[in-house]
């Protein structure tokens, strides 16, 4: 290869196999050598996770969720020691002592760590798996992923087996939804501080949304005759840039759309804001569109 381009080569015939063997030896080796250059030079892990996040992460088809989790692991990730590290020196015994520690919390000179549930493991976990894929192919830094020997180990939960049913009954251990009665206090209180709240959580509590998911509904999106909602956006604020962005995102949601109050009601007092913060002017048929005689028209959000 040269100056990125392949380059054929040829070579004189021989008069024996054993010299024809040697100049095919010759020939894989040189190939070898130019081919697949594994450049780890002076890059630290950190560097490497910075680079994944800019030329993958940020680019690519994942939920803005999913990349806001991501990069928080990764800024995560460079306070620990082993980012430190020059990335062809990153041995699975490294990151195996990271992911242990993150799980069941510890301190490794500076850095400290009280032990995460087993969902937010995984996020570093991900990261970790994808940042080194990136790093053997195609950047070409390594040549194999030390995570695939990394094994994943959570602390056990502590039951008291002599614990009444409903004080231990957690439903597998999820999280249990607010009530409704938990739902009635939480709307009241956030009419005296923040109205502006109350139309997107309603939403949320009654469809399952998470709030960026809501944050970027609009009319099209509700199906009032089939009871379903499509989520294609989903809205973040990105505390790095200090502005909203917009991902995609694509699923089908049913939900009894008649329970949601302002929805219901087909009127909406004030715009909840969250497309005017996206800094730019634009007009959009969001859910905050207000009511004028009885007919929809166009809630204008100004940047």
């Amino acid at each position: 290869m040269q100056w990125g381009n392949l380059v054929q080569k040829e070579c004189a015939g021989t008069e024996s196999k054993s010299e024809t063997e040697k100049l095919l030896r010759q020939a894989m080796e040189d190939y070898e050598s130019k081919k697949f250059i594994a450049k780890a030079d002076n890059i630290t892990l950190g560097q490497l996770l910075d680079t994944w996040a800019e030329e993958e992460l940020k680019t690519g088809a994942l939920s803005n969720g999913t990349v806001g989790t991501y990069l928080q692991a990764i800024n995560h990730i460079k306070q620990h020691p082993v980012s430190r590290r020059k990335l062809k020196t990153v041995t699975s015994g490294h990151l195996q002592q990271f992911m242990d520690i993150m799980s069941f919390g510890g301190t490794i000179e500076d850095f400290v760590s009280k032990g995460y549930s087993k969902d937010y493991v995984k996020s570093f976990s991900a990261v970790l798996q994808q940042s080194f894929r990136f790093a053997v192919f195609p950047k070409q830094y390594i040549t194999f992923n030390p995570m695939q020997y990394v094994v994943m180990r959570h602390k056990k939960d502590d039951m008291d087996l002599f614990a009444e049913e409903t004080e231990t009954d957690t439903d597998n251990g999820k999280v249990k939804p607010l009530s409704f009665e938990q739902y009635q206090k939480l709307i009241a209180q956030l009419g005296k501080r923040s109205k502006d709240a109350i139309l997107p959580v309603q939403i949320a509590y009654f469809t399952g949304l998470r709030l960026g998911e809501v944050a970027g509904l609009t009319w099209q999106d509700i199906n009032f005759e089939e009871q379903c909602l499509t989520v294609r956006r989903s809205v973040r604020y990105n505390g790095a840039t200090h502005k909203h962005e917009i991902g995609s995102t694509k699923r089908n949601i049913e939900a009894h759309l008649h329970n949601v109050p302002v929805i219901k009601r087909g009127t909406a007092k004030r715009c909840a804001g969250t497309f005017r913060t996206l800094g730019r002017k634009h007009y959009h048929e969001c859910l905050c569109t207000r009511y004028k005689g009885g007919k929809k028209g166009i809630c204008k959000t100004l940047g």
